[in-house]
């Protein structure tokens, strides 16, 4: 008899407890940080006219495809949270032999329309060895989760040249990685 008393009153102590437990915080305990590489984005930049100032380098658009990733983790629907670049870089691929010495600096920004008004600066480099194949971008810590929408966002790369390219058109690619917190809805 007093095994059953404790019990009901273990149950009547912790019935309120499970109650002020809200709903957000089981969500919040719910979510997952993910860690994901983009694919990497192959581009061409041909020569400008331009003597002095930022040219754009590459545009176009990344989507992460939330359903796959909501299916890894099992959840039948979610949203994602915060999300911030871990890793940027460019580096070139054609011509084989060429260098970054036509390059002053760099800067990546984000967006989430194609006329990228606004946008929001990621992440800078400047590019001290002009011997250097690729160049790593500096990243900002910058929350990009306002710029995905549908679920994708918008990223351009401005460079600031010093010199002539290498060639009339030179071949790059830019390599990612960004980390998020996928929580079930």
């Amino acid at each position: 008899m007093k095994t059953s008393v404790r019990l009901w009153l273990l149950i009547l102590l912790a019935v309120p407890l499970l109650i002020s437990v809200s709903c957000s915080k089981i969500k919040e305990l719910a979510a997952v940080d993910v860690a994901m590489t983009l694919p990497r984005q192959h581009f061409t930049y041909s020569g400008t006219l331009l003597k002095s100032g930022e040219t754009i380098l590459y545009t176009d658009s990344i989507r992460i495809n939330l359903d796959s990733i909501l299916n890894v983790y099992g959840f039948s629907s979610g949203i994602i949270q915060n999300t911030y670049f871990t890793y940027l870089a460019v580096t070139i691929e054609q011509p084989k032999d060429s260098t970054f010495h036509w390059l002053s600096s760099m800067r990546a920004t984000v967006a989430d329309n194609r006329s990228f008004d606004p946008e929001n600066e990621v992440g800078t480099v400047t590019n001290e060895d002009p011997n250097a194949k690729s160049v790593v971008v500096k990243l900002n810590n910058v929350n990009i989760r306002p710029y995905l929408t549908k679920p994708s966002f918008f990223l351009r790369v401005y460079g600031v040249l010093n010199g002539p390219l290498p060639a009339t058109i030179v071949g790059m690619y830019l390599e990612g990685s960004i980390q998020f917190r996928v929580a079930p809805i």
